[in-house]
């Protein structure tokens, strides 16, 4: 059959837009991605993926997917990659014991425990699996503690409790069910407003907008950012580094979400995190939980320009980055998948594998759990040059990426 006979899903999408009369901007806007997105895929350089394609479907009126695909096509629900460790960890975020007895751990003690939990996610290559056998544990631990605690050590409880709901997030966020997430945010938002504790609230909006925009929801989670910079901006210049730190992450949260709109203002979001860090932190400071240092600044600018569809500004912003100052291996592996981005967005296919095998290479897990990084791999294997296409089947392998 000819192209024209059977086109391709991005045609399809680019057929269902003009005949909607939407621009791709428009489009774009609607669906919660950037303009730079509906491009590459209705050229063909990036995949249409079945989330996207839920994300289009409502906004072009299609309501079967084989308006997408094509009659013919097979598609499967359970394409990603899922942990062993999801069922400990789903049974501990669904059990609810009716009574609890015994002498509690005290909030210092679940610090202590939260803070090594989020070390080892930060330098472990393999987060996921050392985490996932830590986080049923933590979880009931804390759980534990804010029922049988009172007053402000109850209260101190929940806040580490509401820390152990964000890290199982951060676990959950690539693989397993998307309600487990959404259970994750939602517990750890309760804890922290149950708390009442300022950062808390703050640093339970930071995880909560993350899913907010994954599921095209960008003017929600701006709204709550921006709520949570009022509730914390006043108390930085008295507060601990952990206020100045917070209040940036904040900024380049919303920095983010702009960027994945196709929203220039995200500079304006990234500048102002930028001079925060240093201005009101130390210059060798690393926030514990989210790693927030000046480092991690500037993977936030590459991460924007990949966003916005820039990649020769992100090549630029990453030019005087050395990976090796990124006080994370989980986060030193991921700016590798972004800069293998940027090279796909300029259709350079060895320069995307070389950058994913370095991100492997850094954190095996990493890239074996990003959808970004998983993509990439795929079309590697099906269009890339015959010179590196050994290659790429190799990395797809080791990855696990269904072929």
């Amino acid at each position: 059959m000819t192209d024209q006979a059977q086109p391709t899903p991005g045609r399809r999408v680019e057929r269902l837009r003009r005949a909607a009369g939407l621009s791709r901007e428009r489009l774009a806007g609607l669906a919660g991605l950037s303009p730079t997105t509906i491009k590459f895929i209705e050229t063909g350089r990036r995949s249409l993926t079945l989330r996207t394609a839920q994300r289009l479907a409502p906004h072009l009126g299609v309501r079967d997917l084989a308006d997408f695909f094509g009659p013919t096509v097979t598609l499967t629900l359970d394409s990603r990659p899922t942990h062993p460790a999801i069922d400990d960890v789903r049974r501990a975020l669904t059990s609810w014991p009716l009574s609890v007895d015994g002498a509690p751990d005290s909030p210092e003690y679940l610090r202590s425990a939260i803070d090594a939990a989020w070390h080892t996610w930060h330098t472990s290559r393999h987060q996921r699996s050392e985490v996932g056998a830590l986080l049923p544990g933590l979880l009931s631990a804390a759980q534990r503690a804010s029922r049988l605690h009172e007053g402000d050590e109850r209260r101190r409880s929940l806040a580490m409790l509401a820390q152990a709901y964000h890290l199982a997030q951060a676990f959950l966020a690539w693989h397993g069910d998307r309600e487990l997430c959404w259970l994750a945010v939602d517990r750890g938002m309760s804890a922290a407003l149950d708390a009442d504790d300022p950062l808390a609230i703050a640093q339970a909006v930071w995880y909560a907008a993350h899913l907010l925009r994954a599921v095209g929801r960008a003017d929600e989670a701006l709204d709550q950012l921006r709520e949570a910079c009022s509730l914390i901006e006043p108390r930085v210049a008295d507060g601990s580094p952990e206020y100045a730190a917070t209040l940036a992450d904040l900024y380049l949260c919303a920095a983010l979400t702009r960027a994945r709109s196709g929203d220039q203002g995200a500079w304006s979001e990234w500048s102002t995190a930028r001079d925060l860090v240093h201005r009101a932190l130390p210059a060798a400071y690393v926030g514990l939980w989210t790693r927030v240092s000046r480092p991690l600044v500037e993977v936030y600018a590459v991460m924007c320009a990949v966003d916005l569809g820039d990649p020769e500004e992100a090549q630029r912003r990453a030019h005087g980055l050395n990976p090796e100052s990124i006080p994370s291996t989980e986060r030193r592996a991921r700016h590798y998948v972004e800069l293998a981005r940027a090279a796909d967005l300029e259709s350079a296919p060895e320069a995307t594998l070389h950058l994913l095998t370095r991100a492997e290479a850094i954190s095996p897990e990493t890239v074996r759990y990003s959808p970004a990084a998983q993509d990439m791999v795929r079309r590697l294997v099906a269009d890339g040059p015959a010179v590196i296409r050994s290659e790429a089947v190799d990395l797809a392998s080791r990855i696990g990426v269904s072929l």
